[in-house]
């Protein structure tokens, strides 16, 4: 009984938290044609803010979704030039022995 009214109160709680975290979010959209260095200055600043409040692992796993969910139109040589790019600008860390 005691697990059961601790599962609900917990439960309650959690929803509360959700729904007062929404109503302070204010919903800020990037205009097309940005490019990603754009999109991540713009993230810092909001994150200095205190305007975003997902944690890098939560950034990680929407942009992951989002990925799933859109095909690519890069080549293959396109990616591989990218991942160079960002690993030279610190942007990227590959653990392992990945060639």
């Amino acid at each position: 009984m005691k697990t059961a009214l601790f599962a609900a109160v917990l439960l309650a709680t959690s929803f509360a938290a959700s729904a007062d975290h929404h109503d302070s979010i204010s919903e800020v959209t990037s205009g097309p044609g940005k490019t990603r260095a754009e999109v991540i200055a713009e993230l810092e600043v909001a994150k200095a803010a205190g305007l975003v409040q997902l944690s890098d692992y939560g950034m990680r796993q929407a942009e992951s979704f989002r990925l799933q969910n859109q095909s690519s139109t890069l080549t293959r040589a396109q990616v591989k030039q990218e991942v160079i790019a960002l690993r030279q600008q610190g942007l990227l860390e590959i653990q392992g022995d990945h060639r």
